[in-house]
């Protein structure tokens, strides 16, 4: 088919009609035939193109990015705005150039260098010259201008509501299989005088169905007769929405049906806990789950893993074995749930089980964990959950580029400590004397740091103590007193120990001062020359145990600590691993357990008491915990005919249990996915696997990673949904427990001119501290308040009358506060709505901003993709304000003229084109 463009017809008859010739002008400041009102602008059709190149060359000469002298003006009498604002152009133009070029391929690191330098000093020449330079008809700063500023960082307000997973699908009058049989708990409401139990047996219902709505008639009874504001109610939770694939297109299903939960509802004036009345033993799991491999090529990166929280029921003696839940893919015995995890959880390092009965689990995150932010590449998220698997609260480290948690633990009291290593700035933590620091020669290389939380999860103090070059802490205890025990490895010597060669491992303790500041008590190094690995820590008393694998062997030593320094006083080696690993050690009354794997089928640990099955076995040893021989060490091998690998060591109750992954089936088990993995209750002594399940994941898929057990930690609460214990309903109130804020974070904040003021993140920092803090920096000149949205509670600024002038400032790279806050950079001006537009209430020029800001780097392809954004963004916001002068500029009648010529062609004139093109259609056939 021929066709035209009919829009030339509908401009032709509008110029017909106007005399104008067109809609408008675009950037040439006037229009065919008609008065110019503006000077012609560099991004116009009718100016001389700009020579990207030629920029591109002479910034990296050094020249200026931003030369007025360079603006010409081809209108008499214009308004040296236009200058500025041509040359302002010209300078993002050259700033473009420049991170385009760093798109290029073949380029060289001094390449890369002098781009970068040279895109740095650019970047501070244009936002000087955008914040300075004094304009006649506007006002123009480099970053945003807004008239408030809301913080993104809040936090929570109480919800006292607790929702179970769902129960019973399609009627919620169905009789719900988890409450049949022997259903017994009790509920402990903590009022401020009094604690009233209530005891729950739903075979007081006698022959009624046990519905969910019977059910909580029944409960909602007993609490009522005990006087108290909590109740039960349901949850509908919608079906999911369904689709299905029919010839290579996705066709669209009703949707399933309904699910119903429990739902908990109190108020501030009643604590809630539930308790069960039979327990057993709750195995927790941490796996990746998914292939990671889909396409079979390795130089791909298409992993379609993700973590789950697994916990399993191995005893029914006493608690009938959990359900498999409708429509609950891969169920095994024994297992009482599967929980998908974030998705920016990348890596699950270890659980331990708290003195509540809460999972504490340590990983490495790659992005927000539930809303919390991170300011780095990488960062370590230690996260509470409750017995049913419920996320309780999140804790970034809130390292500026890079960490990685290796080590957990919890003292009896609740109180949690994690190491690992951190690259870059970690404000507000104690800095070791030989620490690898954020800004030397060395910033690249990592240090160990310990960090230690209170039982809210709120943190008391962190350490960075590291060598010169890469250090790491990987294991990790608590001392009776609370003393913190660490086991490390560094490649150089760490603070008052003599290196040793290779990577060498260290021991280390931390206590605090007066001041509640972390100090370090001692720490010295052990083990070869060649390569050593700390693989596990046990504090015995007066004595810490640490297993490590040095030049491929298994060693255990033995420090006696009474005098206040490590005394070694007794080492075992264990024997050849044949390149196999530890994987974790654990004091069992008077012996100490260590597992791993090995294909060594006669490891120096005593009596073999399970026998190797070949290849790569897991492995459970116990020895005496002074590390003497005698009758009662064993080892027991726990493997089948494929490779088998230990992954994790729990010991709870005088129980061994021990994760991993399965290279095949099992003795006594089933292979069910192409990698499958396994969970094991040993007596080592007896030889004998008590209990134990292989399992898989989504695809064929489950890889273990870390295992934690509680004695007492599964019960028919499972089945119900319900947590056991106290039910947390409010978050901490501090920002640096809710955010990666850290104490010493920063930002600046000027008032009218004035000069700006540090506004500095205090450990306890809290909504109302900042806000003081905020108002107090600018001398009262600005209006803080807290607003409440979505059930957060945040902070916003806004200028205190019509000609205050808020300007905020980012803090100094790896410790700026503004953009963990969600507060943008920039200006704060009070507006007002004036014919049909806003303006500043102040009555002066307009205010415009660049949207830019000082932190936009080129070291990643995704940074430059986003600093060539927000180039074109800002010159965007510089045409616009080039169209606002035009317009403004132009008289209201030539105004009126153009707005009539960019309106609707008549009718009739549409309706004559459109018999134009049928007559064409006619003539050629329609083809």
């Amino acid at each position: 088919m021929i066709s035209f463009d009919t829009s030339l017809l509908v401009n032709y008859y509008q110029s017909k009609l106007t005399g104008l010739g067109g809609a408008g002008t675009s950037g040439g400041g006037t229009a065919s035939g008609s008065t110019k009102y503006a000077p012609t602008a560099p991004w116009s059709a009718a100016a001389e193109p700009i020579d990207s190149s030629q920029l591109l060359r002479e910034a990296l000469q050094g020249k200026k990015f931003i030369d007025e002298g360079a603006a010409t003006l081809d209108l008499s009498g214009a308004s040296s705005d236009y200058k500025k604002l041509f040359a302002l152009y010209q300078g993002l133009g050259t700033l473009t150039a420049l991170a385009e070029k760093m798109q290029a391929k073949n380029l060289t690191s001094f390449d890369k260098a002098r781009l970068t330098s040279a895109f740095e000093r650019g970047m501070a020449e244009v936002a000087t010259y955008a914040d300075t330079s004094k304009f006649e008809q506007i006002r123009l700063g480099f970053a945003e201008v807004s008239d408030k500023a809301k913080t993104k960082v809040g936090i929570p307000r109480a919800k006292y509501e607790y929702v179970t997973e769902p129960l019973v699908t399609g009627s919620a009058s169905t009789e719900v299989p988890s409450f049949q049989g022997d259903v017994r708990f009790s509920i402990s409401i903590k009022q401020v005088s009094a604690t009233i139990d209530v005891a729950i047996d739903l075979a007081e219902m006698g022959g009624q169905p046990r519905t969910l709505a019977n059910v909580i008639n029944h409960i909602n009874g007993k609490l009522e007769a005990a006087g108290v504001t909590t109740r039960l109610g349901q949850e509908r939770i919608p079906g999911e929405e369904r689709s299905i694939q029919v010839g290579g297109k996705s066709v669209k299903l009703p949707a399933g049906e309904d699910s119903w939960a429990l739902k908990i509802k109190s108020d501030m004036t009643e604590t809630v806990s539930f308790s069960p009345v039979q327990t057993a033993p709750a195995i927790y799991i941490a796996q990746k789950a998914g292939d990671p491999d889909p396409d079979g090529k390795a130089d791909t990166d298409d992993s379609a893993e993700f973590n789950q929280l697994l916990k399993f029921q191995a005893d029914t003696s006493t608690v009938s074995g959990p359900l498999q839940q409708t429509g609950e893919a891969n169920w095994v015995e024994g297992r009482v749930f599967a929980k998908t995890l974030d998705g920016n959880i990348d890596t699950v390092r270890a659980t331990e089980v708290g003195p509540d009965g809460s999972v504490y689990m340590l990983a490495d995150v790659t992005g927000a964990v539930d809303g919390q932010g991170i300011k780095g590449e990488r960062d370590v998220a230690l996260l509470k959950y409750d017995s049913a698997g419920k996320l309780v609260y999140s804790r970034v480290l809130g390292a500026s580029d890079e960490a990685e948690g290796l080590a957990l633990a919890v003292s009896a009291d609740g109180k949690v400590a994690i190491a690992g290593r951190v690259t870059g700035e970690l404000s507000g933590a104690e800095n070791g004397p030989l620490n690898s620091g954020s800004t030397a020669a060395l910033a690249d290389k990592s240090d160990s740091f310990v960090t230690v939380f209170n039982d809210d999860g709120e943190e008391l103090w962190t350490a960075r103590r590291g060598s010169r070059q890469d250090d790491e802490a990987s294991e990790i205890a608590f001392g009776a007193d609370g003393t913190v025990y660490v086991s490390g490895r560094s490649k150089t010597s760490m603070p008052g120990t003599t290196a040793l060669g290779g990577w060498d491992s260290y021991v280390e303790a931390f206590g605090v001062n007066a001041k509640g500041e972390p100090e370090a008590k001692f720490t010295q190094s052990f083990g070869t020359s060649a390569d050593d690995r700390p693989a596990g820590l046990v504090v015995d008393g007066t004595h810490l145990v640490t297993a490590s694998v040095e030049d491929g062997r298994a060693v255990l030593r033995r420090f006696d600590i009474s005098g206040g320094s490590p005394v070694q006083v007794a080492q075992r080696d264990l024997g050849d691993l044949q390149g196999g690993t530890i994987e974790g050690l654990a004091l069992d009354g008077g012996q100490v357990v260590v597992v791993g794997s090995t294909r060594n089928a006669a490891l120096s640990a005593g009596s073999v008491t399970r026998a190797h099955a070949g290849g790569l076995d897991a492995f459970a040893a116990q020895v005496s915990a002074d590390l003497s021989s005698g009758p009662s060490d064993a080892v027991a091998y726990y493997g089948g005919a494929g490779d088998d690998k230990a992954a994790g060591l729990a010991v709870s109750g005088g129980q061994v249990w021990i994760t991993g992954s399965a290279g095949g089936a099992l003795p006594g088990m089933t292979e069910r996915g192409e990698a499958d993995g396994f969970v094991a209750q040993l007596d080592i002594g007896a030889g004998s696997v008590v209990w134990q399940q292989q399992f898989t994941g989504k695809g064929g898929f489950a890889t273990p990673g870390a295992i934690a057990v509680a004695d007492q930690g599964a019960s028919v609460l499972d089945r119900l949904g319900l947590p056991s214990g106290q039910i947390d309903f409010k978050d901490s109130s501090k920002l640096t427990a809710v955010s990666a804020l850290r104490e010493g974070d920063h930002f600046y904040i000027a008032a009218n001119g004035g000069r700006a003021k540090m506004v500095e993140i205090g450990r306890d920092e809290t909504l109302e501290s900042l806000s003081l803090k905020v108002r107090r920096a600018t001398g009262f000149q600005v209006k803080v308040d807290i607003a409440v949205s979505n059930g957060v509670r945040t902070l916003q600024i806004k200028p205190l009358n019509d000609r205050s002038l808020i300007e905020l400032t980012p803090g100094e790279e790896g410790r700026d506060a503004l953009s963990v806050l969600g507060l943008s950079e920039g200006l704060l001006r009070a507006t007002k709505f004036e014919d049909g537009k806003t303006v500043s209430a102040d009555g002066k020029n307009t205010f415009y901003g660049l949207n830019m800001h000082t932190g936009i780097k080129l070291e990643t392809p995704e940074d430059i993709r986003h600093a060539l954004a927000e180039l074109t963004a800002a010159q965007g916001v510089i045409r616009t304000i080039y169209k606002d002068l035009e317009k403004a500029a132009t008289p209201e009648s030539v105004l009126r003229q153009r707005e009539a010529a960019s309106g609707q062609a008549p009718a009739y004139l549409t309706n004559q084109i459109a018999n134009y093109q049928a007559a064409l259609d006619r003539l050629t056939g329609g083809g």
